[in-house]
């Protein structure tokens, strides 16, 4: 049992033939590297049989097992969808008045926006602590 179809190993193939051509182009002559890039879609495209088989394998017990267990379980189980609304009980209108009255109340208060505290700088700074500054800082 495999797993996909053909156009997985031509997909995989193919894209590694294109790489091995482009990497090989630059130090080889075109012949060489279409000889070379043919061969890696060859060999690409048989391993990637292999690794489908295998996966194939390894997939296959395990649906074979969760169809065992549907079968054994109820068969009405998930077939049928209620889209019907229920009837408004007392419990769900006193919710919706206590939300409202939380609306009102937050309402009530103003929207004021952050005040961040506000960068100062120094306007009279002495000429030469500032050079002196600039000095320590060039040296590291």
């Amino acid at each position: 049992m495999m797993i996909g179809t053909i156009r997985i190993n031509l997909i995989v193939a193919l894209l590694a033939g294109i790489f091995t051509f482009t990497l090989s182009i630059g130090n080889n002559l075109f012949l060489s590297s279409c000889i070379k890039a043919g061969y890696c879609f060859l060999i690409l495209f048989v391993l990637t049989f292999g690794f489908r088989w295998v996966l194939g394998l390894l997939i296959g017990p395990v649906s074979s097992l969760e169809d065992s267990s549907l079968v054994n379980s109820s068969s009405e189980v998930g077939q049928n969808l209620d889209l019907s609304t229920p009837d408004e009980d007392e419990e769900t209108r006193q919710l919706m008045k206590s939300n409202h009255t939380k609306d009102a109340h937050s309402n009530d208060m103003q929207f004021s926006p952050l005040n961040p505290p506000k960068l100062v700088t120094k306007n009279n700074l002495d000429p030469e602590q500032l050079a002196g500054a600039l000095r320590r800082m060039s040296e590291d």
